[in-house]
């Protein structure tokens, strides 16, 4: 009777397909999450080892994220999983786990096992006895850029995806992947970076000189900090020398004027001053231009050829001293460490110190211990990579070469610095404070600055920014030592403090339609600095005082990518800039 009725068998085999297909699928999918749970601890584990420089538990932990990754990849490339990618509402999610299969897959194959390899040069890195090995750094040079390259690829990949669409345990883990190869893409390629420029800055091919700026957030410039702290260091094969230390102070004004011609663009929003006091050369947010007026005038009065400028904070050294320990300033009472550090540089020398000759020379104390704990080789390698690579992340650590050949290197990193002045997809929003008290009360400032992209038209993005900015200062701040109130100077009263904010919109945009707590004001000027739209403020901050500011901006046509907000960063730790996603899906 079956037979008379064939429709029916045939319906009955495809149902029974169809149910073991989904059978499959499912068996599928749970094989393929088991191994991306895996996979997840196996890269914990690897990023633990590698952290401790255990070589055994590196490798063991290499093989387990391989073999794991391969097994997910592996099943999320069959035609069962292809076909599972076009099913109505789960097929993003399906493509979005095949995609992160392969990515950590690609990971552990190429790129991930040499630079697990070369783990153990890491300590050679360290410096021992003033000077760092260049073989070590040769030796490194090969796999750092090998797995660079491999995670900014992972990082593209992933990037092109919009997980928008997951389910919500899905999106939350695609993500957390995206931003794991972010911060891992870009601590590798910081250091990918370091070891190509070091043998040259090392002084490989002679010797080399660098000016090292130590900026102080408590006087807020727009890179940083004021230039207080500035020590000569020479770097000769390896060998490493502080050989000078002086007061930014000690620069005074220059009476002839700039010590290089300004623009006009620089003369309208930041005066000649940007070129007539040494401690005012960073009121741009363009570290390259600040690095050059900085060797001009040091060249001039202390007549020592430089090879470039390096800048840290107190922040970063706030880092650093995580990997080293506590470090004694001989002669003091005082012992540093990652936790008093910033207090005791940005605030509490001021207490203990109040003339200014006393200060400098507690600075030069400072910077000589630090100097000789890191070059003697205290903390792991590791761990001062870390710190370094997150000051850069943090926008402080900045270096400039003057050099072609290094510079070129450099430029566009984390730690070049640039204003940016060309076009291109990505566009660039900047958010630079500078004070204008003459004094430390940038030791209370707090702000937060965030930027959205509200619209995508003719390839131009419309974008909306807010600054939220306010005085911690105790109510009593006009008690404080004249050092850091300014003593009533420049007209701002004792515990106030005057910030000039320079906001900057993407090359070819415009800024306008500035809100100062909800309500236009005249107190905004419309310029330019370097052709790109500018609108400048000054905001006189009491204790306790906020203000709250918004703007918008248009971006250069063509500028349909993610946004770069650079922001000044503060006293704070953490990172004051940030990325915004495109409104155009770019």
């Amino acid at each position: 009777m079956l037979f008379r009725h064939p429709w029916r068998l045939t319906v009955g085999v495809l149902v029974g397909l169809l149910l073991l297909l989904a059978a499959y699928a499912g068996w599928l999918v749970v094989k393929v999450e088991h191994s991306l749970v895996a996979t997840s601890s196996d890269a914990e584990s690897l990023k633990s080892a590698m952290t401790r420089g255990d070589i055994a538990a590196v490798k063991s932990s290499l093989r387990r994220l391989a073999a794991d990754s391969h097994a997910a990849a592996r099943r999320t490339d069959s035609p069962v999983w292809s076909l599972m990618t076009h099913l109505p509402v789960y097929g993003d999610d399906v493509r979005g786990v095949k995609v992160a299969s392969n990515v950590v897959s690609d990971l552990s194959t190429r790129g991930l096992p040499q630079l697990a390899d070369s783990v153990h040069d890491l300590n050679s890195l360290a410096p021992k006895g003033g000077r760092i090995d260049l073989a070590a750094v040769e030796r490194l040079q090969q796999p750092v850029a090998t797995g660079a390259r491999q995670l900014a690829a992972a990082q593209r990949t992933l990037a092109a995806e919009d997980p928008a669409n997951y389910v919500a345990a899905l999106k939350d883990k695609f993500r957390a992947l995206q931003s794991q190869i972010d911060q891992a893409a870009s601590a590798l390629g910081t250091a990918d970076t370091a070891l190509q420029v070091m043998p040259a800055m090392l002084g490989a091919n002679g010797p080399q000189r660098y000016l090292l700026i130590l900026q102080n957030n408590a006087e807020i410039r727009a890179t940083g900090g004021l230039p207080g702290a500035v020590s000569l260091v020479e770097a000769d094969h390896g060998a490493l020398a502080m050989t000078k230390q002086v007061a930014g102070s000690s620069f005074g004004e220059r009476q002839q004027g700039p010590v290089l011609p300004l623009t006009a663009d620089e003369k309208a929003l930041f005066h000649e001053q940007l070129g007539t006091y040494f401690l005012d050369a960073n009121l741009t947010p363009d570290f390259p231009r600040a690095a050059d007026l900085w060797r001009a005038r040091w060249e001039e009065v202390q007549g020592d050829h430089l090879d470039g400028v390096l800048s840290v904070d107190p922040v970063t050294l706030s880092y650093l001293l995580k990997a080293t320990g506590p470090i004694p300033v001989p002669g003091r009472n005082v012992t540093l460490t990652s936790a008093n550090v910033v207090d005791q540089l940005l605030h509490q020398t001021y207490l203990d110190y109040p003339a200014p000759s006393a200060q400098d020379a507690f600075f030069r104390d400072v910077a000589t211990a630090v100097f000789q704990k890191v070059a003697g080789g205290a903390g792991s390698p590791e761990g001062i990579l870390k710190a370094l690579v997150k000051g850069a992340s943090e926008h402080r650590v900045q270096v400039h070469d003057f050099h072609d050949a290094v510079q070129s290197r450099l430029a566009g990193s984390a730690v070049a610095g640039e204003f940016t002045t060309r076009s291109s997809k990505d566009p660039v929003v900047n958010v630079a404070l500078d004070d204008a008290t003459g004094a430390k009360m940038s030791y209370y400032l707090r702000y937060q600055t965030s930027v959205s992209s509200d619209y995508c038209t003719g390839g131009v993005q419309g974008l909306t920014g807010t600054i939220h900015m306010a005085s911690d200062a105790p109510a009593d701040a006009a008690s404080l030592p004249d050092y850091i109130t300014g003593g009533g100077a420049y007209n701002v009263p004792k515990g106030g403090q005057v910030v000039m904010t320079t906001i900057a919109g993407p090359v070819g945009g415009t800024v306008g339609n500035v809100l100062i707590n909800g309500k236009p004001s005249q107190d905004v000027t419309i310029g330019k600095l370097d052709g790109r739209p500018t609108a400048q403020i000054f905001f006189f901050l009491s204790p306790g005082k906020t203000w709250d500011v918004s703007w918008q901006m248009k971006t250069g046509t063509g500028q349909t990518g993610a946004t770069q907000v650079d922001v000044t960063p503060s006293i704070v730790p953490g990172d004051s800039s940030s990325t915004v996603a495109s409104s155009c899906g770019g």
